[in-house]
Parts: C-alpha cells; structure tokens; sequence
C-alpha cells in the first residue's frame, strides 16, 4: 500500500508519512504540483492527502486532474481555512466521482490523523490468510446457528455452526470468500478450525446455561484431516469448555471425504473414538466413491440442498433424493435433508421417510442468543 501526499509545507508532508508509514504504508511526499503529478503518473497511490493551498496552485486543481486521471482510491483532504471552504471542497469532490475519505483541519491533530489511517488501512490491506489469522485472533470472527429439526415428534436434533467474518472495513464477509483462504496455508486452515471450535464450546455452555443444552455440528475442512493431531486438538478444545464430545458433530464436504489419503482414515476413525459424530455434507453434489463411504466411519448423510430444493419439479432430483435415503438407512447412518424452504417439500421428504431436515422453513441461521429464544418458542410450541 502507497500514500504521496502534496502539501507545500515539508515539516507536515513529513508528519503525514511518519504517521502513515505506523499504519503499513509506503510513503512518497511533494511540495510543488509538478512533483506531485510526476509521483503520481509513475505509480498511481492507494491513498491520495491533499493540501487545498499549494503554494500558487490549489487542491480544486489538484481534484481535477485525479478526476481526469479516473482516480478511485480514496482521497484525504486538508486544510486550514475554515470548515465551510473545506466542505465545499469536499462536495466538489465527489461530484468529481472522487472518492473523499476524510477533510481534516489543520492544525493537524495526531489522534485523528493516526485512526484516519488505521482505517484505511485496514480496508485498503488484501484479504489473504495471513489477515484471516489476524482477524480470529482479534474477535472478527462470529457463529451463527442453524437448526436441524423434526416435525413429528416436535424437536430439535442439533444445531448447525456457520462461521461468519465481521471485517471493520469489509463489512460481513461470506465463508464461500474466507474458507478458500484459509485452505491456501496450513496455519489458517489450523486457526480457523480451532477458533470455530472454541466458539461453539463456549455457546455450548451459554445453552446448558440457559436450559437448551442441544447438540451441536461443526464444519471442518478436508486440509484438517492432514494433521494426525486434529482428533486430539478437538478433544482438547471440548475439554476445556467441560463439553461433553458425544455433544459435537463434525461435518465435512463429500468432495473431501472422497480424497484418497491413509491419513484421513487414522483422523476419523480416532475422532470417532473420542465420542464426535461425523456427518458427510452436501452429499451427492461431488463425485464421491461408494467404497470411500464405507470405509470411512460416518454417522450422518446430509442430502445437498439442489436436490432438495428441486425435488417439486424434477424427476431426477426425486430419484437421487431417494437413492440416498435408501443408502443412508441400508447402511444404517442417520439421514439430514438440508435446504427445506417449504412445508411441502417438507411434506414429500416425510414420505420418502426423511424426519430430520434444516432449511429457512424452520429458520434461518442467527446469533446464539437468538438461537435461544428460538429454542424456547419451538419446544414450546410441541
């Protein structure tokens, strides 16, 4: 990330890169316009801090020719006439199609200065795993929960943990754009399994202590199942929050659980050991080998959610649907529909002999508190 400040003044041209050099950035300062478009032109900035006074020139100019140039990076105005000039220079702006990331008075204040750039900055700096591992250290990351549920008798088999990634600058973040990160580096991969885990077990503990102690699921990735440590890291994890392992299931995709590696038998069949349940997800979307599912010790078969969601118009979905309720109950492992939207589709699964489905019929994913009102009114209602 680059910043190049103008500002005919060299003591706060040099205050201004000090500060933006603490926050990540490399820094390249002018004092005449010329300079300022030359720096520019050779390597266009990230941040863009522009004095309104330069000397004979002015900072409307200086608007101009970043508007010319199709400038999209955000724009730091400054000034020490008053605030009107400063907010008209900041409407030119952006009727420019400039984007004005803040208009600060001078004298400068390092505080605001300081939290400009650290904003910035953080919006600025790529996603990437390295950043991934940044965030769960420091709290970005959040659980939603989804529950699994049966209609006849009224119940809630389990609760189904979504990851989700509050970032300061990038808003919510979907896991579709996180879990491929995480995936490129072992670490990642590692501090995200683990940090999911810890969260459940401590919302695990918030349901015991609210009286809606339910069973809860996990996703993990197909990278995990490479450390032969994993079962124990998982076990630990549990331990800690005194939950009991028979309580945890762990979900993995069937593209995953099809990868041909030894070493996954010894992770599951050890994680199996420990008490967890293992629920094969969105089964019958990838190319899994039928032999692959009998060596591996599942417990769970959750059907993918297109086949559910195109079982009232397609013959073909119906058929694959039924397919795999008969496999799952010849092999004698429980049977999830996910992507229930319906009381209908609900209706044909019950005839195929699903019982357990999750979808936005029952309800959608929410935080754990909401989770617990849900719980109480569903049970309430039986």
């Amino acid at each position: 990330m680059r910043t190049l400040v103008l500002d005919d003044d060299p003591a706060i041209g040099r205050f201004i890169c000090r500060v933006a050099q603490s926050a990540g950035f490399d820094t390249q300062s002018a004092t005449r316009v010329e300079a300022f478009r030359s720096h520019y032109l050779s390597a266009p900035p990230d941040v863009v801090v522009l004095d309104l006074q330069i000397g004979p020139a002015d900072g409307i100019e200086q608007l101009r020719f970043l508007s010319e140039q199709h400038y999209r990076n955000p724009v730091m105005l400054m000034s020490g006439f008053d605030g009107r000039v400063l907010s008209a220079a900041r409407d030119m702006g952006k009727a420019m199609g400039l984007e004005i990331a803040a208009a600060v008075t001078k004298p400068l204040r390092l505080a605001e200065v300081n939290a400009l750039f650290e904003g910035l900055a953080q919006r600025l700096r790529p996603l990437s795993p390295a950043r991934l591992i940044e965030a769960i250290r420091g709290g970005e990351l959040f659980l939603e929960y989804q529950p699994v549920v049966t209609r006849r008798p009224r119940d809630v088999i389990m609760l189904e943990a979504l990851a989700r990634w509050r970032h300061p600058s990038h808003g919510r973040i979907a896991p579709d754009r996180f879990v491929p990160l995480a995936e490129q580096s072992a670490e990642a991969i590692d501090a995200l399994t683990d940090g999911v885990l810890a969260l459940a077990a401590r919302d695990y503990a918030k349901l015991r202590e609210a009286g809606c102690e339910t069973p809860l699921a996990v996703n993990v990735s197909g990278r995990n199942l490479d450390a032969l440590d994993f079962p124990d890291r998982v076990h630990g994890s549990l331990r800690a929050a005194r939950v009991p392992a028979e309580r945890f299931s762990l979900e993995l995709t069937e593209t995953a659980a099809s990868a041909d590696h030894s070493r996954s038998m010894d992770v599951f069949a050890r994680l199996r050991l420990k008490g967890l349940k293992l629920a094969i997800d969105d089964f019958g979307a990838g190319y899994s080998s039928l032999k692959r599912l009998k060596q591996l010790p599942f417990s769970t078969i959750k059907i993918d959610k297109s086949f559910v969601a195109d079982l009232p118009q397609s013959r073909d979905a119906t058929a694959i649907v039924k397919s795999v309720v008969d496999l799952a109950r010849n092999m004698q492992l429980d049977c999830i529909a996910e992507g229930v939207e319906s009381a209908a589709t609900a209706d044909q699964l019950e005839g195929f002999g699903v019982s357990q489905m999750q979808g936005f019929h029952f309800a959608r994913p929410q935080s754990i508190d909401d989770t617990v009102a849900w719980l109480k009114d569903w049970r309430k209602a039986a």
